[in-house]
């Protein structure tokens, strides 16, 4: 049977949710993802189902699907396209992921290009766990491993509190809106990274999955210094999506009361892991900080780019 493709939207967030799921336990890349999120994805800011999305359906059947979004900003000098995008384990080996790629691609050269003209053009992707299928087929495509995250977690149960004092304070919502500047901030001087614009702040922060009860952050004088945010994509789940801190107040200890003081309300509340990635190149050693807190890794997962003539 011939392929339909098409771009997808909500009515079809059960099937790509399924999908991804399908993807992500046949990969071994992450947890499954909830129908909740697939959709706030779809409502983002600047972000056009109708030529941001592409999936490919035999009958009724979804067999691929994929989606591309971009900065705001370019990044390191670069008008950056970012994409991802799955093929079922039933239908692989059909050349279907050898389309998806070339589509997907196609739309994030141009969005990166219609965003930051006349800057060179960066593609971005996950390049799934070393030796995958998904990292060959990029290899194949000109794509390199330009960094590997290694995610980390907490089995809050056997977690061994340190029991030292926490300078951090739940988030509220002036809290949670001055995070932002002290998030751009931090992340200023971090490579492959740009500013979060206030819409897509707002976007990230507001959804179903956010836990602003277990996030955790330190003010002083009225300004955030460090932060960290949290979602739960799974009930038993937290996810820290975001931690750093102010760079004139590094050398505190601050990411460090941060986190503690999220493990303790994961703990309290039930939340079975703790869990987070950081990039294995940090030059900040964010990741002997989770060490030492009791973040273990449990998989490392590439992003693979290429700069497009």
């Amino acid at each position: 049977m011939s392929l339909t493709w098409r771009p997808y939207g909500l009515p079809d967030v059960e099937a790509v949710t399924a999908l991804a799921n399908a993807a992500r336990a046949a990969d071994g890349t992450g947890r499954p993802l909830a129908e909740h999120h697939v959709a706030e994805q779809l409502e983002g800011p600047r972000f056009d189902p109708t030529t941001d999305t592409v999936s490919a359906w035999e009958g009724d059947t979804l067999v691929a699907a994929g989606s591309v979004w971009g900065p705001a900003e370019p990044v390191d000098g670069a008008a950056l396209g970012v994409f991802d995008g799955d093929v079922h384990p039933d239908h692989r080996g059909r050349g279907i992921g050898t389309e998806l790629l070339r589509r997907l691609q196609e739309r994030a050269a141009a969005l990166a290009a219609q965003r930051h003209p006349g800057l060179p053009v960066r593609l971005r992707t996950p390049g799934g766990t070393p030796g995958s299928g998904t990292a060959r087929l990029l290899e194949q495509a000109g794509f390199s491993a330009a960094a590997w995250f290694v995610w980390m977690e907490v089995d809050t149960a056997a977690w061994t509190d340190p029991g030292t004092p926490s300078a951090a304070v739940p988030l509220d919502g002036e809290t949670l809106r001055l995070a932002r500047d002290a998030h751009n901030d931090a992340f200023r001087d971090h490579r492959s990274s740009s500013p979060v614009p206030e819409d897509v702040w707002q976007h990230w922060t507001s959804g179903a999955t956010a836990r602003h009860d277990l996030g955790r952050v330190v003010v002083e004088d009225g300004e955030v210094l460090a932060y960290a945010l949290v979602s739960c994509y799974r009930p038993d789940v937290a996810h820290v999506d975001l931690v750093g801190t102010r760079r004139r107040a590094r050398g505190r200890g601050l990411a460090r009361a941060v986190l503690l003081g999220t493990l303790r309300a994961a703990r309290d509340a039930g939340i079975d892991v703790v869990e987070l990635e950081v990039d294995s190149t940090s030059p900040t050693g964010a990741d002997r900080l989770y060490a030492s807190l009791g973040f273990r890794p449990v998989r490392t997962i590439s992003r693979h780019q290429r700069d497009v003539a």
